[in-house]
């Protein structure tokens, strides 16, 4: 009798094994969205947030009529941005003003996040423009998902450096000057095809001059 529950013992615990890690599949966008009619219906507080440390993420009641067993983080990921009103973004979609500023050329970011599909009917798309495709939230791509400096400025867009940063940015909890900027960056930069002038927009606009800072 001892020996056969051994066997059983050995037989059932692969399983047991397996099922647990089915429970732990990353969590995907994109499979959601095609579940529910639109963000709000998981992130709830979306809409009557008014500041950047309100926690947005699903409370477990919203997982529950899907799922048996919910796990989410307590709090999300901290950021940088200590001054953002939810509310003001998700009812006045900044989509296609965004999308317009990327047509006439006036908009400050990569080429390569131009391609983002921003002119969206759904404002939390527009900011979030990779979200639609996201397949797992990892530490690795959770940035993907943020909005673009670009983005923010089209509309916020008198750039004072320095500034303009801690408008919305608290210095505290990061630093200003990017890693490039080194004690020799002063000389590096001042060489002709050492620097893409490009990556310079963000923080000093297109428009600036060498004058702007020196």
């Amino acid at each position: 009798m001892a020996h056969l529950l051994q066997k059983v013992i050995l037989i059932t615990l692969p399983l047991a094994v397996c099922v647990g890690a089915a429970q732990k599949r990353p969590f995907s966008h994109k499979y959601h969205l095609t579940q529910v009619n639109s963000c709000q219906a998981c992130h709830k507080d979306a809409e009557t947030s008014t500041k950047a440390e309100d926690n947005l993420l699903p409370f477990n009641d919203a997982c529950a009529t899907c799922h048996d067993e919910v796990s989410i983080k307590e709090q999300p990921r901290k950021t940088t941005v200590h001054r953002f009103n939810h509310s003001i973004h998700v009812t006045t979609n900044p989509g296609p003003l965004i999308a317009a500023a990327i047509r006439n050329k006036t908009w400050l970011g990569m080429p390569a996040d131009a391609a983002r599909p921003v002119n969206t009917k759904n404002a939390c798309v527009a900011c979030h423009g990779d979200i639609e495709q996201s397949e797992a939230i990892t530490d690795a791509n959770a940035k993907a998902n943020y909005p673009r400096m670009a983005d923010c400025l089209v509309c916020h867009n008198k750039i004072d450096p320095p500034s303009s940063c801690e408008k919305c940015h608290d210095p505290a909890q990061m630093t200003f000057r990017p890693a490039n900027h080194t004690p020799e960056f002063s000389d590096v930069h001042a060489e002709k095809g050492k620097v893409d002038k490009s990556t310079c927009h963000t923080c000093h606009g297109r428009k600036f001059t060498c004058k702007g800072c020196h």
